[in-house]
């Protein structure tokens, strides 16, 4: 028995060894990517490693092709000095963002330089496999017009919303598109010569905001989307959380009512998606019309209230209508309710909100923080910091590639 404990022991320490040595190598690569050209005695001062380090790791990722030597002249002597810069021409990733109205694809280089963007309306979806051939060919269509040797791309990360099978990239459950049990990623496998991911769109926006923030990344950190739908990715100094199933974060399904009607798309009651997300606004404003609500939304769908989007509730909202602005204030109630679970659980340093909901004025945001700070147990989430996420349209799909692992490792 002792002599197996001690087995099992050493299995663990050495797969701890080669995390650490994968988590080394792609600090040394970030850290090239956001400063390079930089010398190594520079590099290992920011990522906290020796010299010497930083020397064996860089000797094996110039091998790989990854990172080349440079000579820079020197600021003072004018004697060329040697530094590290990513090789710009290798290694090229494709970053897919399925939305639920567009499908928005992007190519960088290993330096993160944007090579290439691309859209497509995503209309309706039914059609899984027909669906898959669209993103594909739209895949072979950037590259083509980025004018890049297909032979440099090395891989495509495919991310939409809805729960995703880590270790399979299969398609659990997509509200937003019906799609259930749906093998993505190996579909994508048999049309595509590349290496593929399949991830989750929230995880991809976490990804990105981590990147955009290089003092977050030896932090905890939740990234909330507050769109169409709602959901979260959760990262923890220096990867991403999934959970013992790869279903974690669902932020969208804590029950934040026990006694509404509203049934989510997860076949529950009083869920915060069904409550308080961008289709639920709608939904709410929609029925209230037809129902005869005196409220300016009617007016403005000029009797086809199928037509309200959350947007418009907003619009009526600025505009002083009574509904409107407390459909808001409920919704920024329900959500606050869920943040403050989070962090009772949780306890981050940063919560990001991200997505549509936050792009109809800082009001909105300001009352969610309000509630989530006001509802959180008393002493508990005391360093936790509630921000607006960048809400750019192309922050998923660069988020996408930088999920796709340098060195194969996931």
């Amino acid at each position: 028995m002792k002599e197996r404990a001690v087995r099992i022991l050493g299995t663990y320490r050495r797969m701890d060894k080669h995390k650490m040595a994968l988590m080394n190598k792609r600090n040394v690569m970030d850290c090239i990517a956001e400063y390079g050209p930089i010398n190594r005695a520079a590099i290992a001062k920011k990522v906290g490693l020796s010299v010497p380090a930083i020397m064996e790791i860089a000797e094996e990722l110039i091998q790989l092709g990854m990172v080349e030597s440079v000579r820079m002249p020197g600021k003072l002597s004018g004697k060329p000095l040697e530094q590290l810069s990513l090789c710009g021409d290798h290694f090229r990733y494709v970053g897919v963002d399925v939305g639920r109205e567009t499908t928005r694809l992007m190519l960088v280089a290993l330096d993160r330089k944007v090579l290439g963007r691309l859209r497509f309306p995503t209309r309706q979806v039914e059609n899984e496999s027909g669906f898959v051939d669209r993103i594909c060919q739209g895949i072979h269509q950037l590259i083509a017009e980025s004018q890049v040797d297909p032979a440099t791309v090395a891989g495509a990360c495919v991310t939409m919303p809805g729960l995703i099978e880590q270790d399979t990239g299969r398609v659990i459950f997509s509200p937003n598109f019906g799609w259930r049990d749906i093998p993505l990623r190996d579909w994508l496998v048999q049309r595509l010569p590349y290496r593929i991911k399949v991830e989750s769109a929230n995880r991809a926006q976490a990804i990105y905001e981590i990147s955009s923030h290089p003092g977050d990344r030896d932090r905890t950190v939740f990234c909330v989307g507050l769109g169409y739908g709602i959901g979260g990715g959760f990262y923890e100094k220096g990867q991403l959380y999934y959970g013992a199933s790869g279903t974690s974060c669902e932020i969208g399904h804590i029950r934040v009512s026990s006694y509404s009607k509203e049934r989510c798309t997860c076949g529950n009651t009083g869920c915060l998606e069904a409550e308080a997300s961008g289709a639920a606004l709608a939904r709410k404003a929609q029925r209230a019309v037809r129902q005869g609500k005196d409220t300016l939304l009617a007016a403005m769908c000029q009797g086809e209230p199928d037509k309200i989007t959350a947007r418009w509730v907003f619009d009526a909202a600025h505009q002083g209508d009574f509904f409107a602005q407390a459909l808001i204030e409920q919704a920024a109630q329900h959500i606050g309710s869920a943040l403050a679970t989070t962090i009772n659980l949780l306890d981050p340093d940063k919560i990001y909100l991200c997505g549509g909901l936050l792009k109809n004025g800082d009001d909105f945001f300001q009352r969610v923080k309000n509630y989530a700070l006001e509802m959180q147990m008393d002493q508990a989430g005391r360093r936790v910091e509630i921000l607006t996420g960048s809400l750019e349209e192309w922050n998923v799909a660069m988020g996408a590639t930088q999920l796709f692992p340098y060195f194969g490792e996931g």
